[in-house]
């Protein structure tokens, strides 16, 4: 199964009515952004920018323009790190069976990311 898959699975925080981009494509354009050497939001609003094109053919979207560093702020500072932290082990483990849950557990603290003792 895709990532993008397992990301669909995080609840979005945001309102409804605020909702212009889809949580899992911000999430997942993030992650590439991030994987691309992103640091800031304005870097990963600035590769959504210019690989604009390029994600909506992947994604069959229509956008035209990327949103913007505070929007994807908001929708990122407000996730559930719990889903979030859950998301990326199940896939691992859609990749090649593996229980990849046994090999990394952890738990969430104060929004950091904490080896399980």
């Amino acid at each position: 199964m895709q990532l993008k898959a397992y990301l669909s699975a995080i609840p979005d925080h945001r309102r409804a009515q605020g909702r212009m981009y889809d949580l899992t494509h911000l999430l997942l354009f993030s992650i590439l952004a991030m994987v691309s050497g992103a640091t800031s939001y304005r870097k990963i609003q600035r590769f959504m920018d210019t690989h604009r094109e390029r994600l909506n053919a992947l994604c069959q979207l229509h956008r035209k323009r990327a949103p913007a560093h505070t929007s994807i702020r908001y929708a990122l500072q407000g996730l559930d790190a719990k889903a979030v932290e859950l998301a990326f082990p199940r896939h691992a483990s859609g990749l090649d069976g593996e229980d990849h849950n046994r090999f990394f557990p952890s738990t969430v603290i104060d929004a950091e990311w904490k080896p399980a003792d």
